[in-house]
This record gives C-alpha cells, sequence and structure tokens, in this order.
C-alpha cells in the first residue's frame, strides 16, 4: 500500500476564508488489502460496519479499481474506474473497494462559507453524490499539485488549492454533463448549429428552419441546445451580436446605425434599446466609457 496524507495546520486567518481546505492525500490499495487503512485521525477513521460521518465536504476521485459507495441519503452505488463523489457533512457514509481489484483513491477536504453553493452549482447533491462519468487524467492532475503545494507550504499555497480544489470540482461536473452528449447526433446538430449562428450574426435567422436543415426536431434542437450551452439558440445569437456590436463600439468610429446594420438590425432604435437592456448603457455611453 502506497499512501499521503496531509491535514493542514490552519490559522485563524485561513478559517476566515470564503472556502479553505483541510487536508488532502491519495491511498493505493492493491487487491486482497485490509480497507481502510488507519493512517487518519480519528475523527476521520471508519469502519465498514459502522460507517462515518464528517463535518466537512470531501471530494473522492477513484483512478483505478471499482469499489461500493453508500450513504444514508443515496443508499448503495456501485464506484468504477474514474468515478468521483462527493462526501456532505454530516451524512452518514461508508465506501470500500473491491478486494479483487483495489482501488487508487485521492481526496481533498474543505469548509467555507461558500462550500454549500459550490456544491449545488456542481449537480451534486445527498440523494445523487456520485459522478458516474469517467473523468479524464486532469483530475488526477489536479490533485497532485495540491498535494505538492502542500508539501512545499509555500506563501500563498492554500489559496492555490483552494482555486485548484474549484477547478477539480468544475471539471467533474462538466465531464458528467458532457458525457450524456458524447457521441451523438444531437451534439453534432448543435455544432453545426453554432457554426451557423456566428457566420449569420449580421442577420436574423429562423431557428426552426434552422433545425429543419440540420435534420432534427425544433423542440429538440431547442433544449438541447439550451441544456449544451446553457441558453437557447435565439439568445445565443443574439449575445454574438451584441458581443460583436460591443467590438465595434471599442474599436471603431463607426456610426451607431451602422453598426446597428452590420450585426443585423434592421432598426437602429431597436437595437438601442436591446444594447441598454442588456447592458446597462446605450451605446453612445458605452463607446464613451470604453474608448475614453
Amino acid at each position: 500500500m502506497k499512501y499521503y496524507s496531509r491535514y493542514l495546520p490552519l490559522s485563524d486567518e485561513a478559517r476566515q476564508q470564503s472556502l479553505y481546505v483541510l487536508a488532502s492525500g491519495y491511498t493505493v490499495i492493491p487487491p486482497h488489502t485490509p480497507y481502510p487503512p488507519t493512517i487518519h485521525p480519528a475523527d476521520h477513521q471508519f469502519r465498514w460496519e459502522q460507517g462515518r460521518t464528517l463535518q466537512e465536504y470531501q471530494l473522492v476521485y477513484i483512478a483505478r479499481g471499482r469499489g461500493v459507495f453508500e450513504s444514508r441519503s443515496a443508499g448503495r452505488l456501485r464506484i468504477e474506474t474514474g468515478a468521483f463523489f462527493v462526501l456532505f457533512p454530516g451524512e452518514w457514509h461508508r465506501y470500500s473497494p473491491d478486494p479483487e481489484t483495489g482501488w487508487d483513491e485521492y481526496w481533498i477536504a474543505f469548509q467555507g462559507n461558500t462550500a454549500d453553493a459550490l456544491i449545488a452549482e456542481s449537480t451534486l447533491s445527498y440523494t445523487e453524490p456520485l459522478l458516474g462519468a469517467p473523468l479524464s487524467d486532469r483530475i488526477q492532475y489536479e490533485f497532485n499539485q495540491i498535494m505538492e503545494e502542500m508539501r512545499r507550504e509555500a506563501i500563498g499555497y492554500q489559496r492555490v488549492i483552494v482555486v485548484r480544489t474549484m477547478m477539480i470540482l468544475a471539471a467533474a461536473a462538466a465531464t458528467a454533463m458532457r458525457h450524456g452528449f458524447e457521441g451523438t447526433n444531437i451534439l453534432d446538430a448543435i455544432e453545426r448549429g453554432k457554426a451557423i449562428l456566428f457566420e449569420q450574426m449580421d442577420r436574423n435567422i429562423n431557428v426552426e428552419e434552422m433545425a429543419a436543415t440540420l435534420g432534427v426536431g425544433y423542440s429538440l434542437f431547442r433544449k438541447s441546445f439550451r441544456k449544451y450551452i446553457g441558453m437557447s439558440p435565439a439568445q445565443y445569437h443574439l449575445e454574438l451580436r451584441l458581443n460583436e456590436a460591443s467590438h465595434l463600439l471599442r474599436t471603431t468610429t463607426l456610426p451607431v446605425a451602422t453598426i446597428a446594420l452590420r450585426v443585423g438590425f434592421e432598426s437602429s432604435n431597436y437595437f438601442c434599446r436591446i444594447f441598454r437592456k442588456k447592458t446597462g448603457q446605450s451605446p453612445g455611453e458605452y463607446r464613451a466609457v470604453t474608448q475614453g
């Protein structure tokens, strides 16, 4: 068995941060090795028969092997290579590798006022604590970088490991969300639709007709596009046009009416209303501020 773990000494200043890391480590569990190993403080130890309840969040990544995870809210879940799960404060849980495979686990513990919001944004929850989509080696790299920072304890390292913790959670959540689209026809339609919307920023686009040319139904295309991009095709197109308009206002002396036409608005007045609604400034005010 190979392992590393570090429980950090935290100053009062560190504990006042909105997010702070308590500890991190990894354990390589060969097949037929007793689990869990007795390498942690008493309040973090557990036996399978009893399970455990923590006071902080932990993120756990299984880089190799398989096993089982169980919690009060989620029940029992199978764990495969590449799995990623969260341990919630106050939530009873237990987990263990399959004796035939063992596993390699990486983990990090953190707390702070923004921890709840950070986890909520990841779509992980008490009832769904597991991201089953296999994650990339990037996750393991970030864990290793965190542990290297903790070994060195160079000035400012706490801030670095907090940012890397956020990157781990964001990358894991993004991988899980993308997993359902990989290799599908709808993803191909979304990518081709994005290209059309970008290439035709200078005109109005009928999204229903565009979906038909892409060979998908409008309702499915719009719903899938919103889920994948975070906004509807029409909103995405409008944002592209307004971004281009902002660029032209910052970098040229073209009249506002000319810019409006260049980004597909037939009415300068309508363009000005939409621009103010989105930015809080008229095109003229925006240009005055950004051009000095």
